[in-house]
């Protein structure tokens, strides 16, 4: 199956990724209300909002939403942060992941950031295998998450 990434900028994008990230809230994979996703959710672009941060969509031929992603400058660090990635079920395995996760690195580059930095769950394998295969390498905590997460970074 052939994708598109591009950046969420239009309401109607933006209102795609909202129906993202309602599915993976949803999906009840990981209990996001310590992160006040809900208002998020809503709020969006919110941090993601250039010029320090990005919102990306992946759909595919015909125009259906069928993965997100977001990046946003922690604060006034040279960090960027990964959030909010999502590949609809159906879709995963195909490469849609990846190619979300490096238009993140691009953007944190172009933010002008000198490393970017996520979170993940250790159940999450096909992610976690994802970010290594990019160059992630795991790292000490860069926040105090109260859930069990695994923390990586990249220089870029």
């Amino acid at each position: 199956m052939s994708f598109c990434i591009l950046h969420a900028r239009t309401e109607e994008q933006l209102e795609q990724v909202r129906s993202l990230m309602r599915a993976y809230v949803e999906a009840d994979l990981v209990d996001l209300s310590s992160q006040n996703i809900e208002a998020e959710i809503a709020g969006l672009p919110g941090d993601y909002r250039p010029p320090t941060g990005a919102l990306f969509l992946a759909t595919d031929p015909v125009g259906r939403a069928i993965g997100c992603i977001a990046v946003h400058r922690l604060g006034q660090t040279e960090d960027a942060e990964i959030k909010r990635l999502f590949v609809m079920p159906d879709c995963r395995g195909l490469g849609i992941g990846r190619s979300l996760t490096m238009a993140t690195v691009d953007a944190a580059r172009e933010m002008g950031c000198r490393r970017i930095v996520l979170d993940t769950m250790p159940d999450m394998t096909s992610a976690i295998a994802t970010y290594e295969s990019l160059g992630f390498q795991k790292t000490d905590p860069y926040w105090n998450n109260i859930l069990p997460v695994i923390y990586y970074a990249k220089t870029l």
